[in-house]
């Protein structure tokens, strides 16, 4: 876009015949480009600066975090992971005869995304106020309803940390699944986004010398 089509219009600069509409694009971004390619790199860095800065405020970690949870597809993989970990973590610890509320604000530590922390925490105030703790996290919408259910049968059960170790299981496994599903589909998407870049270009290059050559014959 700096160097390459610039040259081709250079070319074609003393042709008098309209050049094709997507040569004309073409050279339109990379005018653009180079024109204000500088600034928006400038403006790039200082949005990087400014999220890197912002990294210490935790109502603007909060935030970003319960976004993230909302994304179609990588939302639903990092609260799967997340509560895999929280499942697990919960589970080992309630097995090993920790308190039920000592393990459970041990495992809302484990958990990357701010968002479900919170809300781990929320459900351990419900839990220390007498809620049972599959009812304390069904409240909890970023936690998936896999983790309430399974400490429901395990209340029932007298079998918690048996269900919790499961749930966590069930939740690693539909991770890995998805994540495999995604990597699989991704790879070849990203191929074909990066050919049809190429082809474009070579096609704005291209179209002209053709159109020039038919005009010779």
């Amino acid at each position: 876009m700096t160097y390459v089509v610039p040259q081709v219009a250079g070319v074609f600069a003393g042709s008098k015949r309209a050049l094709p509409l997507l040569t004309q694009i073409m050279l339109g971004i990379s005018a653009a480009v180079r024109s204000s390619g500088i600034y928006a790199l400038i403006a790039l860095f200082l949005i990087a600066f400014g999220a890197h800065s912002m990294r210490g405020n935790e109502a603007f970690r909060l935030k970003i975090d319960a976004l993230w949870l909302r994304l179609p597809v990588i939302g639903r993989l990092a609260k799967g992971f997340n509560a895999a970990r929280f499942a697990a973590t919960l589970g080992l610890l309630a097995n090993a005869g920790v308190p039920i509320l000592k393990a459970l604000q041990a495992a809302a530590q484990t958990l990357n995304n701010r968002a479900m922390r919170a809300d781990a925490l929320d459900a351990h105030t419900l839990v220390r106020e007498g809620a049972p703790l599959a009812s304390a996290l069904a409240q909890k919408k970023n936690f998936p309803g896999l983790i309430a259910m399974f400490a429901r049968l395990g209340e029932q059960t007298g079998q918690l940390p048996a269900m919790l170790e499961r749930a966590a299981r069930q939740l690693s496994g539909e991770v890995q699944r998805r994540s495999i599903a995604l990597a699989t589909i991704l790879e070849p998407l990203l191929i074909v986004a990066m050919g049809v870049i190429v082809l474009l270009i070579v096609l704005a290059v291209l179209l002209p010398i053709i159109e020039l050559n038919q005009l010779v014959k």
